[in-house]
């Protein structure tokens, strides 16, 4: 290898990684409902009030707003951190995928912090479950609202499956998260980033 070759990096050096622009649109659009369901959290929990649910998609909205009134200052928390660092993440992955190149630290510090507030999401959908089930179950089962239930379902079971749907969901957006970060800090791929 002559001394040109060493100065001068082939171009097969600095080949764009074919899973970059998937990765990054991928990102921005976890990033995109990341600040979705932080706005929603939000803004739900600044009603002092709701009024009584009508069907069993209201009874969750109602179980969750109960829950998230009784532990404020945490949910609270860990959604306006959310709703920064997804702000950062959007930014960071549109700019590495419309003009990668020097994009790649501010990509990997938007996924670490993502990925770190999603490991907080899942400890507090772990946390609040079994108080989000018995608010559940409290809707469900009076005889106030009357909300009709899947058939063959019990209130108990309704809202077992429907928050252990809502933690499994966060344990795959952590997961997902902490691939991308896993991607982006490999070696080729922060060569052609960081170049």
């Amino acid at each position: 290898m002559s001394a040109d070759d060493e100065q001068n990096p082939t171009d097969a050096s600095l080949s764009r990684p074919r899973a970059i622009p998937l990765t990054a649109a991928a990102t921005m659009a976890f990033a995109f409902f990341g600040v979705q369901r932080a706005e929603a959290q939000l803004t739900l929990a600044r009603f002092g009030q709701l009024p009584p649910p009508r069907d069993l998609p209201g009874a969750v909205v109602a179980a969750t707003w109960r829950t998230a009134h009784d532990h404020r200052r945490l949910t609270a928390a860990a959604d306006v951190g959310t709703l920064l660092v997804s702000v950062l993440l959007f930014i960071a992955a549109s700019r590495v995928l419309f003009r990668p190149r020097g994009g790649g630290w501010l990509w990997r510090q938007g996924l670490l912090g993502s990925a770190l507030l999603a490991a907080v999401t899942v400890a507090i959908d772990h946390a609040l479950r079994a108080g989000r089930i018995a608010a559940l179950h409290a809707l469900l089962t009076n005889p106030a609202t009357s909300i009709a239930l899947p058939s063959g379902l019990r209130a108990d079971e309704v809202g077992s499956m429907t928050f252990g749907i809502s933690l499994a969901a966060s344990w795959i957006t952590l997961a997902l998260l902490c691939a991308a970060l896993f991607y982006t800090s490999r070696d080729r791929v922060r060569v052609y980033l960081d170049a």
